[in-house]
């Protein structure tokens, strides 16, 4: 029974809670007071809850400030009474309705009371003021001096004073520009300013000065704002640029190498250039030849620019190929159609001496035409007789004439040679004495006639060696 008692009491506490209300009440509702005052109203507050309350009071506006000379905690049944306390933030002379919030701690039960309060300056309309202005800049901490330099500046005009010419310089490394406006009475103004920055200023890390002045006629008050750091960054790279002229077989290039970063920056060119390809390609100026190209290492100041001439001419070989060609034609052209070449082997002898040799002649027509009344002549040594060869298969000298201060001449007569006829003469040499460490003879001369045309051949001169 007693544990029942218990729960509907607790029950009736509860409810008695979430249903509480309560009363606001301010005196006056309206109050005057100049710009660095407080506003004080009379504060009623009571509520129907059977326990003591907590109350806390608050504004929306950051604009004022809102307080109570003694904490809100309000006894049940009672009627609670203080000061409520308003005070103006940085505002300019005014009437400003102000909604302040009342509400009931741990709960959502909460009041509105509006309070109108009309603010005053505390000068004189006819009252002469010093000058007194605050600023504040902003600037982005990194900047790309090709966009310029931003600069937003909020300014503000601390008394009522009007100010016709306010004067902002603007100072740093790279930066000296002064600009001009102007502040009504305790004007607030945001002003942006572009200050334009040489393109190829160099990467560095600067400040921000800015100073604010107001000229009077006697002097001038300067007030001077916080630096702003901030830091020029670098940009760009050494871009080629290729121009080319053809003509035959020759290509020249003009390659212009821009450094368009604001910083010095080294640049190194390469054409490649395996061994055969360097005999046909220069440059100025000179280059360096590096694995296989051929390099130029140019450093380059910001906004610098330098120019390599290359030129691929391939004329030489060209001419050496032709003169190659036309070396060629000539030869097959000029040359002999009629090939005659000699030749000696040992019949008889030694490895020391010999006392027979066999000499061989080859005719060999390589032209495309007939060859007329063909005459091979050879002179054979006056130490050695003649032999004829008496093969029927080889044709034996239409003539043998003797001499003894030259030697033995031998001359064979074809009426014809067809194109690609191969012909073989051969006869023999008895040396009269033995031939000791070597031989040499004579060469063998072909005479013929081609498209009515005399012509001439000369045989190689054959020599035997022998080990002694």
């Amino acid at each position: 029974m007693r544990r029942l008692t218990f729960v509907a009491v607790l029950l009736m506490f509860v409810l008695s809670v979430s249903a509480v209300d309560f009363t606001v009440s301010l005196f006056p509702s309206e109050r005057t007071i100049n710009l660095n005052d407080t506003a004080s109203f009379e504060l009623e507050l009571e509520h129907n809850s059977p326990v003591e309350e907590v109350f806390e009071v608050f504004l929306n506006d950051v604009t004022w400030d809102v307080s109570t000379e003694k904490t809100l905690t309000v006894p049940a049944q009672t009627k609670f009474k203080t000061n409520l306390l308003v005070r103006p933030l940085n505002l300019n002379p005014g009437a400003y309705n102000i909604p302040v919030i009342f509400r009931r701690m741990n709960s959502n039960d909460q009041q509105k009371k509006i309070v109108y309060i009309v603010l005053e300056s505390p000068f004189p309309e006819d009252a002469t003021y010093l000058p007194a202005v605050r600023g504040v800049a902003t600037i982005e901490p990194q900047i790309d001096p090709r966009k310029g330099l931003t600069i937003k500046l909020s300014l503000e005009n601390q008394n009522m004073r009007i100010l016709d010419k306010v004067d902002v310089k603007v100072r740093s490394n790279v930066i000296n520009k002064d600009y001009t406006t102007s502040l009504g009475p305790l004007e607030k103004k945001t002003l942006t300013f572009i200050a334009e920055l040489d393109a190829l200023t160099p990467p560095q890390k600067d400040a921000l000065q800015i100073s604010i002045i107001v000229p009077e006629t006697e002097k001038a008050f300067q007030f001077d704002l916080f630096p702003v750091e901030y830091e020029i960054i670098a940009y760009g790279s050494i871009v080629p640029d290729v121009s080319s002229e053809k003509s035959f077989l020759k290509r020249v290039e003009k390659v212009t190498l821009t450094n368009n970063a604001n910083k010095p920056l080294t640049h190194v060119y390469r054409v490649p250039a395996w061994f055969a390809k360097r005999w046909f390609v220069s440059g100025v100026p000179e280059p360096k030849v590096e694995l296989g190209a051929l390099t130029w290492e140019v450093p380059l100041s910001a906004g610098g620019t330098y120019d390599i001439v290359i030129t691929y001419n391939y004329r030489p070989l060209f001419w050496l190929l032709l003169l190659a060609v036309i070396g060629f034609v000539a030869y097959y052209y000029f040359r002999s159609p009629v090939l005659v070449r000699k030749g000696v082997r040992v019949v008889k002898g030694s490895e020391e001496s010999v006392s027979e040799l066999k000499v061989i002649i080859e005719l060999i027509n390589r032209g495309n035409k007939v060859a007329h009344h063909v005459r091979v002549m050879d002179l054979a040594p006056r130490l050695a007789d003649v032999v004829a060869e008496s093969k029927e298969t080889i044709l034996a000298p239409s003539k043998v004439v003797p001499n003894e201060q030259r030697g033995t001449l031998l001359r064979w007569d074809i009426e014809l040679m067809e194109p690609k006829e191969h012909r073989v003469l051969m006869y023999k040499l008895h040396t009269k004495l033995g031939v000791l460490g070597g031989i040499s003879l004579p060469v063998a001369v072909v005479k013929f006639a081609v498209d009515g045309q005399e012509r001439e051949s000369v045989s190689n001169k054959p020599e035997i060696v022998f080990k002694g």
